[in-house]
């Protein structure tokens, strides 16, 4: 009795089994199938969007906007209309952004510039005139290289100093002997103080006064003369003239002379008279004894070597400037 009853329980929960699975068969079988359909529409849908939307590009503008649909097919279009219903009654629009992007204005590129060595370094200006002081100017004036070769093609020059009261008297004839030696020579004019050039100087020295403070002794004029000299790395002999100074000789005969001679020209004696061992003070000593005393002449003419040392001296000019009386005034 027991057994058929465990049997007949047994038989109908296999039919109950048997009822329920097809019934979640269909019910799985119809979601994928709806799915699967939503997701064909809404490919069908994006896809026919994204081919009425153009993306133009250009260099102050950028936009997006929807370029006229093409035509298209029936079948398309119902495809369309069914993504359209699937997607919830969604409608193409049509949208324009617009990014304006300002150009800025370069300026021209300048011009390639060529290559500036050590010899257009070097150069100095073409007009005399600065405004160093006095400790400036002999500083500059007194550095020397240490390599004596030049890294550079060099051209030796003569520097020709004018210590003058006024104007140049003798310009004619000095214009007559520089003609035609351009580039060989060097022009400098120590004027008095109180002196103004006239506007109907030569050219040629016009724009070689070198600058004067106040009243300086012929000393001081000469020393500034050869520091502003020096400045010019080519010039290698020093020459010290007056304004009523006349060449002799042409300028090749000069030129050759100087630059081919090792030797600096000045002149010294040992004059006991007033104006000689006169001038001398005790108080000189011990760095100048009556012994190491000699009375020079003020023109000259120096190797580039003797003026550098000329314009570097601290240790006698000092003594000099002290105890020399009377010192030599260049008056205006």
């Amino acid at each position: 009795m027991k057994s058929h009853q465990q049997q007949q329980h047994h038989h109908h929960h296999q039919k109950g089994a048997t009822s329920l699975f097809p019934k979640w068969h269909v019910i799985n079988t119809f979601s994928y199938f709806f799915l699967f359909a939503c997701g064909v529409a809404a490919g069908v849908f994006l896809n026919s969007y994204l081919k009425n939307v153009s993306f133009d590009l250009h260099l102050t503008k950028f936009s997006i906007s929807p370029s006229p649909s093409p035509p298209t097919t029936s079948a398309t279009h119902n495809n369309t209309t069914a993504a359209a219903a699937v997607g919830g009654g969604c409608e193409n629009r049509q949208e324009k952004i617009v990014v304006e992007v300002p150009v800025p204005v370069l300026p021209p590129p300048p011009p390639p510039a060529g290559r500036v060595g050590l010899s257009e370094y070097l150069k100095v200006a073409a007009e005399a005139m600065h405004d160093m002081e006095e400790e400036e100017l002999l500083w500059r004036a007194s550095m020397v290289a240490k390599v004596k070769e030049y890294p550079f093609p060099r051209v030796p020059k003569v520097a020709f100093l004018f210590l003058t009261k006024g104007p140049m008297l003798m310009a004619p004839m000095w214009e007559l002997f520089f003609k035609g030696n351009q580039g060989l020579y060097s022009i400098y004019i120590h004027s008095s103080p109180s002196y103004v050039a006239s506007p109907d100087e030569s050219p040629l020295f016009r724009a070689r006064r070198i600058p004067s403070q106040g009243k300086f002794n012929m000393v001081e004029a000469e020393r500034r003369l050869l520091a502003n000299a020096l400045l010019d790395v080519a010039n290698q002999r020093f020459v010290l003239l007056s304004e009523a100074c006349i060449p002799l000789f042409n300028f090749s005969t000069v030129y050759d002379y100087l630059i081919n001679s090792n030797q600096s020209f000045l002149g010294s004696i040992d004059d006991p008279h007033p104006m000689g061992r006169g001038r001398y003070n005790k108080r000189m000593q011990p760095e100048l004894t009556l012994a190491d005393w000699r009375k020079g002449s003020q023109w000259f003419e120096v190797h580039r070597r003797v003026a550098v040392q000329m314009v570097s001296d601290i240790k006698y000019y000092p003594i000099l400037t002290k105890h020399c009386k009377p010192p030599t005034v260049l008056h205006g």
